[in-house]
């Protein structure tokens, strides 16, 4: 078998795909109309729901993990500052689940949930702080509410400020079920906070919605309404609050200046897709599986007067019928409970076709969106769109409601869990920020604003990529391997020539396969390119299984080299997982250079270099000092990502840390570029390394697995491997 072998696209999925207009959908990065990151900052604990004060000037955020209100400086959004954290722990209890500023920005208004469980239903605060001076927040009052409070938002001004609270009462038992058939219903509870500025506050008014909930068709669960998140009209005084594990919506009307009213309840209903959706986690993604879902929104979001987003994240279990949690996507829906657009299969191909298609849920509920939220930009209405496993944010232009138009797809931090908008600044920039649980960090874009790093994109929806670990170059393409997040191995090809538009195109993907045949499977680290194909770096779940792997041009097997016994035997335990990270090759391909990701013996602060010399199949080790983590050098180990030959005979060394990531971004402090002399890997060396860049320092860098490296057209170019979905970072980081 010796064609080069594409992975291709069924002719039923391309024509579901031509339906998204992919030329449409991704432009060549013009500002107008479009956003651009500005800003990735890390914070201590996680961030979770996020709210700017109405200048603009001022982010705050929940962190439950830590009990704490966090805040931080936007004057230059380029530049934010932390400010001092306020702690809204009661007695050492206490977890913020949401926050609100008021109109004026005189006060943030946080709920909090007081370690209630299923055996303890201990009822909840909505906590009032005076935020004019945010470098010294002040308590100003606290409301006892229901048990368990969850999303917040406020409505009216001054005198006629109440907030309407979602009060979950989750009475999550030891095996997380959180729908014990409404032992304590949740409720709305609308609070009075007119009193802080002089008013009489109308109270706590608690809005029960069982009886409504049981005469409402299509519902889960009639008995316990669990209400999961709140959002606000001003314009028609009217609240949406979703009740997701019913897969159901309350509409509460607030024209009322003191008393609020159920105005209508109904199932948000099913969304059906037909063989364009993976349902199996398979380590291939191939959208042809059918399946029936409810939608089950998360978060809820106005669009329009009698118009609402909602988030389709799913939060249940298949039921009996087979009928899933959670779209996938999201819908436009009307007060009435008509769907006025449902995005389908969309959201998940523009994901796809970027990098951020999560296969290993592919069986639960794919890219989950989670957050949705609205705000106009320019003249125009836009719609933000969140999806917490892929790590994204699509934006949409909502001029016509049955037709939102899909502007562009932007990476955030890890699990995108809260979005806010910022467009009334003086300054004139609008802004809007993603608060990212998983790896406890903020993006901050910027619209009207061209991109400084460049997203890759596949040609077509046949061509899903991620997991980038190991790059190379002929000169004119760029080729990048993932590791074993794929179930064949493959090596992409990848176009540059619009990296300067903020665009670079992956434009062909060859399957690995054995001389017989039968697909390749191994777990590629590195590739280099040489005349006649590519050396792949293969990293070995011990010593003796690292690999090096020559294919030719179509992908065929054509060598295999492994580690001599003289070399094994360096290792200070055979059973070592530590392996191969990268491969480079000399001008004339006779010789390999190989980066091992730690050292011999794992205990101590070395990784190695290995080198063959093809023709003689000689083998040289020599050590490579590592830098060591400040705070928890055994927590946030050191190892080498990356190796590359340069022209002027030195070798550089991709070197990171396991900060940043799931091991928060707060945490990633050592993602750097060193060299050494490649004449100086002469056997038992410990080489002398030179710092050449401090990505973390220079470029923000928080990803944890900077693992691809390439000099490309005198520049050096590093990109991170994002495990199969999410943030791919390309950086630019100029001349080595």
């Amino acid at each position: 078998m010796n064609t080069l072998r594409l992975y291709t696209l069924t002719a039923a999925l391309a024509a579901s795909f031509a339906f998204t207009s992919l030329a449409q959908a991704a432009p060549a990065a013009p500002s107008a109309g479009r956003f651009a990151m500005v800003h990735h900052l890390p914070v201590d604990g996680v961030a979770e729901i996020v709210a700017a004060t109405p200048d603009g000037m001022t982010l705050v955020y929940t962190s439950a993990d830590a009990g704490v209100l966090g805040l931080i400086d936007i004057t230059k959004p380029e530049q934010p500052v932390l400010l001092p954290r306020v702690n809204v722990r009661l007695m050492g209890v206490g977890e913020p689940t949401s926050v609100a500023i008021s109109p004026d920005g005189r006060f943030a208004v946080v709920a909090v949930r007081l370690g209630d469980d299923v055996a303890n239903a201990r009822r909840g605060l909505v906590r009032v702080y005076d935020i004019r001076q945010p470098a010294a927040v002040k308590h100003v009052k606290d409301i006892t509410v229901g048990i368990g409070p969850d999303s917040l938002a406020l409505t009216g001004q001054g005198r006629t400020l109440r907030a309407v609270v979602a009060i979950e009462d989750e009475e999550t038992d030891a095996e997380g079920d959180a729908t014990l058939d409404g032992q304590r219903p949740g409720r709305i509870d609308v609070v009075g906070l007119q009193d802080l500025y002089g008013g009489a506050s109308s109270g706590v008014q608690s809005i029960e919605l069982v009886r409504a909930l049981q005469a409402a068709p299509g519902v889960v669960y009639p008995n316990d309404p669990q209400p999961e998140f709140v959002a606000i009209d001003a314009r028609t005084q009217q609240a949406v609050v979703s009740l997701q594990e019913n897969n159901a919506v309350a509409l509460i009307d607030l024209s009322h200046p003191t008393r609020a009213r159920l105005e209508r309840m109904f199932s948000t209903g099913t969304v059906t897709r037909n063989g364009n959706a993976d349902l199996k986690k398979d380590k291939e993604v191939v959208f042809k599986d059918s399946f029936t879902a409810r939608r089950e929104a998360d978060a809820v979001a106005w669009v329009a007067p009698g118009v609402f987003a909602t988030a389709n994240e799913g939060d249940g279990k298949k039921d009996k019928n087979g009928v899933l949690p959670g779209a996938r996507g999201f819908t436009l829906m009307n007060t009435r409970g008509e769907v006025v657009y449902e995005t389908g299969e969309r959201t998940e191909l523009h994901a796809l076709v970027r990098g951020h298609y999560p296969d290993g849920r592919s069986v639960s509920k794919g890219v989950e969106v989670e957050a949705v939220a609205a705000g106009r930009f320019g003249s125009k209405p836009y719609l933000l769109v969140g999806s917490e496993r892929g790590a994204f944010v699509e934006v949409y232009r909502v001029d016509d409601l049955k037709q939102p138009q899909f502007v562009q797809l932007l990476p955030t931090g890890m699990s995108p869990e809260g979005l806010t908008t910022v467009t009334q600044r003086r300054d004139g920039q609008q802004l809007f920020v993603t608060a990212n649980e998983g790896d406890g960090s903020l993006n901050i874009y910027r619209f009207n604003s061209q991109a400084s790093e460049p997203q890759l994109e596949a040609r077509d929806a046949g061509m899903p990529w991620g997991a980038l670990s190991g790059l190379s170059t002929d000169g004119t393409h760029l080729y990048a391997v993932p590791d074993n997040a794929f179930g064949q191995s493959r090596i992409f090809r990848i176009d540059p020539t619009d990296a300067a538009q903020g665009r670079l195109a992956l434009d062909r993907v060859t399957l690995l396969t054995e001389a017989d045949g039968n697909a390749l499977k191994v777990d590629p680290e590195g590739i280099a390119k040489v005349a006649d194909g590519f050396w792949i770096a293969s990293e070995g779940k011990t010593v003796a299984d690292n690999e090096l792997i020559k294919v030719n041009m179509a992908g065929v097997v054509q060598q295999r080299v492994k580690l001599p016994a003289s070399v094994q035997a360096k290792f200070a335990s055979p059973k070592t997982s530590t392996g191969y990270e990268g491969v480079t090759a000399s001008a004339d391909g006779q010789t390999l250079y190989m980066a091992v990701q730690r050292g011999f013996d794992p205990a101590k602060p070395q990784a190695a270099i290995l080198k063959l010399h093809l023709p003689t199949q000689t083998w040289t080790t020599a050590l490579y000092p590592l830098d060591q983590h400040s705070k928890d050098a055994k927590k946030f180990w050191m190892g080498l990502s990356e190796i590359q030959l340069t022209d002027d005979g030195r070798l550089l060394l991709l070197e990171r840390d396991k900060g940043g990531g799931e091991g928060q971004a707060i945490h990633a402090e050592v993602k750097r570029i060193y060299s050494v002399k490649a004449a100086d890997v002469t056997e038992g060396a410990t080489l002398t390394k030179t710092l050449v860049r401090d990505l973390r320092k220079d470029f923000s860098y928080l990803q944890e697995k900077a693992e691809g490296m390439v000099v490309f057209n005198g520049d050096l170019w590093v990109v991170n491997d994002n495990d199969g979905a999410g943030w791919t970072r390309w950086v630019n980081a100029g001349k080595p």
